[in-house]
């Protein structure tokens, strides 16, 4: 084809590529909700089991609005990522040897898995551990004793003649029970023990408060804001999402002989440093996160030489 034919086919393929892209978000827009909740589920989880209210705070008016939005639109291009691929694969086959379109029929296909299989070990195994270290790590912080000095009393009111006497009822006990009971009468009280909450009936509605276990309450409380743990789990996905691509890469490379598997076996050292590099810069600036993402992408990097390896000797002994 000529220059100006090789336009128009890049026109074609980027015009229904941003088409399917913008069909995938309207319909992440309409399952936004859904989407936001299958995100926020690890946090609420981890949360429970280390004894903290279940809940995500938003400190703006917009927040929680900017969070749906971008939920839906990153949501959109992810999935239709396989159209905007194969519309890039249709452009570029027409410029391919037959071989070449062999290969590439096999890369695109391994490419999405590979990421889609980057996400989903960062979401069930990685994202939780994650979490649990910084939510345990907050929880060591404790309230310190608070009693005051002696010149600190001279300009603090005394507490404990400001608070008015109290008398203990004995004799009075709060139920625990695992579900909230569905006949609750008026002024009936009780501790929900999976929720972790004490419940009180009125006449009108219930209310309730979370309770935290041990003796002293926390002085760091993790409850992180919705729009910087969306960031932060969607930096993290994207970033083992792309560190899953290191076979497709590895062997791209071997097979163009841009760089041969023994230039890279050579230079082992040199990638095992890159490779923690790139780990920093793609995730959150903490050390788990790293580690976590650093010892797959390099055993990934070892996948890849090994495939390599067995497409070269299949190469030799067909040239045999």
């Amino acid at each position: 084809m000529s220059f100006g034919d090789h336009l128009e086919d890049l026109r074609g393929c980027l015009v229904k590529a941003i088409i399917g892209v913008v069909i995938g978000v309207i319909v992440s827009l309409i399952f936004g909700k859904e989407i936001l909740e299958i995100i926020c589920r690890p946090l609420l989880i981890v949360q429970h089991a280390n004894g903290l209210p279940p809940r995500l705070q938003v400190l703006a008016p917009t927040a929680a609005f900017l969070a749906y939005l971008k939920i839906g639109f990153l949501s959109g291009l992810i999935i239709t990522m396989p159209w905007v691929l194969y519309q890039i694969w249709a452009f570029v086959a027409a410029g391919l040897y037959a071989h070449e379109r062999r290969f590439m029929r096999l890369l695109v296909p391994t490419s999405l898995g590979l990421f889609v299989v980057g996400v989903l070990f960062l979401y069930f195994i990685v994202l939780p551990i994650v979490l649990h270290f910084f939510i345990t790590f907050n929880k060591t912080f404790g309230i310190p004793d608070l009693t005051p000095t002696a010149f600190q009393r001279l300009l603090l009111p005394d507490r404990e003649s400001a608070l008015p006497p109290t008398e203990l009822v004995n004799g009075v006990e709060i139920p625990i029970v695992q579900d909230d009971p569905a006949d609750a009468h008026s002024g009936q009280v009780w501790i929900n023990a999976t929720t972790r909450r004490l419940v009180v009936k009125t006449d009108s509605e219930v209310l309730s408060m979370p309770l935290e276990p041990g003796a002293s309450a926390m002085t760091m409380h993790s409850q992180f804001a919705i729009d910087f743990y969306i960031s932060f789990v969607l930096m993290l996905a994207l970033a083992f999402g792309i560190a899953f691509e290191t076979p497709v890469v590895v062997f791209f490379l071997a097979w163009s002989r841009i760089v041969t598997r023994a230039a890279m076996a050579r230079g082992r050292r040199y990638v095992l440093l890159a490779t923690v590099i790139a780990c920093a810069m793609l995730t959150p600036p903490d050390v788990i996160s790293q580690l976590l993402l650093a010892g797959p992408m390099y055993l990934l990097f070892e996948v890849g030489m090994l495939v390599a390896r067995i497409t070269e000797r299949k190469a030799a002994a067909r040239d045999e």
